[in-house]
């Protein structure tokens, strides 16, 4: 018998793209004041085409015994859109860590931890000699968080939000 904690990651498919994105959204809706996020952000509109087609992103789910998602995380290549960042990032490929949410019921459970494992996995196995994300201080935990994971603060875009960089130890 499964207890209330069993769950699992597995790669989505393209078929839980609407779901991902309603609960994406839904996370975005409850951790970040109105109109600091992107209602229809483009990955999740074209979720098949970003991070199902492309060999070089993955999109991570956290599912409990039912089947309901409980977290994500996404890798995809990161496409340089921040240049105060540049001067911190290396030359080799660098992707970036995206749609990171844990369900609040579930936080400080080590799901987090064992899905940013599984993307850190692949992001090495596709290639990339670096990782890079932002983070808010809205999110419960989520600075502290990837700085235990080797994440190093690189710019500070505002008060709350930070761009943070991994290079991996190769």
């Amino acid at each position: 018998m499964l207890q209330e904690m069993d769950y699992r990651i597995v790669s989505a498919d393209a078929d839980r793209g609407a779901e991902i994105k309603d609960f994406v959204l839904a996370q975005m809706g409850d951790l970040y004041p109105p109109g600091t996020y992107y209602e229809n952000p483009h990955d999740l509109m074209f979720f098949e085409e970003v991070y199902i087609r492309s060999p070089n992103a993955c999109f991570f789910i956290a599912e409990d015994a039912s089947g309901v998602i409980i977290g994500t995380a996404a890798v995809r290549p990161y496409d340089r859109r921040f240049p105060e960042v540049e001067p911190a990032l290396g030359s080799g490929p660098v992707c970036e860590i995206v749609k990171f949410y844990i369900h609040p019921d579930k936080r400080r459970k080590g799901i987090g931890a064992r899905l940013y494992a599984q993307a850190e996995r692949f992001a090495r196995e596709a290639g990339y000699a670096e990782s890079c994300l932002h983070t808010s201080l809205y999110l419960p935990g989520g600075y502290p968080f990837w700085q235990s994971r080797g994440y190093l603060q690189r710019y500070w875009e505002s008060e709350v939000i930070v761009h943070m960089s991994k290079r991996w130890g190769m």
